[in-house]
């Protein structure tokens, strides 16, 4: 049986993976049909403009540009992508496509995102046009102009510190937003105040789905302040190490309401979320459920840290088994989210989530039989290497790495590889974590 389940687990995976294909989802959103443009069931009648720009931004940004490109012609724009080899980069034929850092902002960065501000500044004051901007995880890095006053060295140690100090991607897009201008609904109103009209095309890579966090929310609107942001630099620690131009921009911030960002979304901005992990999760569950499967997503919100998460799921898979609560066995339990490891930063190879939820888990669920959980990354990568693992009751005893040793290593990655146990996939976006979790009968 347990062969069975983990061969449908990573059937299941991959299904979720596949489901959240960019290049399907602007397929699934977008279509032409004579001169009527129809996104979501919306109408843009082609005839009511001039041009059409196409901007994209994150590691999804060039084959969701390809697949628009193949749907209607823009008539310029400019892509930014993940400078790395992990990222796979789509043929774009009709703008250009530039590689950036992250997850801290360099240069190159500020000078991509620049162009495209260049481009929204050139639109001519009689000019009707249309503006499509592709948004994914890394859209935050990657589409990143820091006021005139703040250098993007000092940008860059910022970020450095936000990705060191343990703050949620709320948190820190927070403080990112207020030394930007184009998050936090900057780049919409931008957009907007050339009378052009904005269409986001946006794929979650954040728990719950919020578009003023994706990507830090360029074309939303937004609630924080400069005072949020000040203060929560204050709670992380930070505040003294923040560059000094960056405290004077927030200080000014306080004085100068016109400096925050946008409450509403202006008239002729219109964002549409097209890719998220329950649409991942929802196609992993019709292929257990193609198999005969009692199946339940039990959520896509599932956050925390990762070896402690394992406790908590593998402690309902083994109550299952042993007392029918909540459902009796057989069942399949489908869970996303985004969880974190917590390591030190300098030691960060080899370490990912989801490889060590099921690690932890492994430990768990050690001499039970019928019990298998699988889990990747959707991006692909999930930190620098394999995606996900997959394991079982027998994982432990299998293997000639003792598991409590590298689970405090964070160094799931080789003793999974060491057992052949490893999932590592080919993928263009990311929608969060995939877990995967069979009870069967108690042996």
């Amino acid at each position: 049986m347990e062969t069975k389940y983990r061969a449908l687990s990573r059937e299941m995976i991959l299904t979720g993976v596949n489901a959240a294909d960019p290049r399907q989802s602007i397929k699934d959103s977008v279509r032409v049909e004579g001169d009527t443009l129809t996104v979501r069931g919306d109408t843009y009648p082609l005839k009511n403009y001039d041009r059409i720009l196409l901007f994209g931004a994150g590691k999804a940004a060039t084959p969701m540009c390809q697949a628009f490109e193949d749907i209607l012609k823009p008539d310029g724009g400019l892509a930014i992508t993940k400078l790395g080899e992990e990222i796979c980069i789509a043929d774009v034929k009709t703008i250009p496509v530039k590689r950036a850092y992250h997850p801290e902002p360099r240069k190159e960065n500020a000078e991509y995102s620049r162009e495209i501000l260049d481009m929204i500044d050139a639109i001519g004051a009689d000019e009707r046009v249309l503006v499509f901007f592709m948004i994914s995880g890394g859209g935050s890095a990657l589409f990143s102009c820091a006021p005139k006053t703040v250098s993007i060295e000092d940008k860059f140690l910022l970020n450095q510190l936000l990705m060191k100090c343990g703050a949620n991607i709320q948190d820190i897009n927070t403080i990112r937003k207020h030394c930007s201008e184009v998050k936090g609904g900057k780049f919409g109103k931008r957009v907007a105040a050339k009378g052009a009209t904005l269409v986001s095309l946006i794929l979650s890579d954040v728990v719950g789905d919020d578009l003023s966090v994706i990507a830090s929310g360029p074309t939303y609107k937004d609630a924080t302040t400069f005072e949020d942001a000040i203060r929560l630099l204050k709670q992380y620690g930070i505040w003294e190490e923040t560059p000094k131009s960056i405290q004077e921009h927030m200080q000014r911030g306080l004085e100068n309401p016109d400096l925050e960002p946008p409450r509403e979304v202006p008239q002729n901005v219109h964002n549409y979320l097209i890719g998220n992990n329950l649409g991942a999760l929802n196609a992993a569950k019709a292929v257990a459920e193609k198999a005969g499967f009692h199946t339940i997503i039990l959520t896509s919100q599932n956050t925390g840290e990762a070896k402690i998460i394992a406790k908590a799921y593998m402690g309902i898979a083994k109550e299952i088994q042993d007392s029918r609560n909540p459902v009796k066995a057989p069942v399949c339990l489908i869970v996303g989210g985004e969880m974190i490891v917590t390591f030190n930063w300098e030691d960060r190879d080899g370490f990912g989530p989801t490889r060590e939820f099921v690690l932890s888990s492994a430990i768990e669920i050690a001499g039970r039989k019928n019990i298998v959980v699988a889990g990747c990354d959707s991006d692909g990568v999930d930190g620098e290497g394999k995606s996900g693992a997959i394991a079982d009751g027998n994982t432990v005893a299998r293997a000639t790495l003792n598991a409590r040793h590298y689970l405090d290593k964070h160094d799931a990655e080789i003793f999974f590889d060491s057992l052949d146990d490893s999932i590592q996939f080919v993928s263009m976006t990311n929608v969060n974590d995939i877990i995967v979790i069979f009870v069967g009968e108690k042996a």
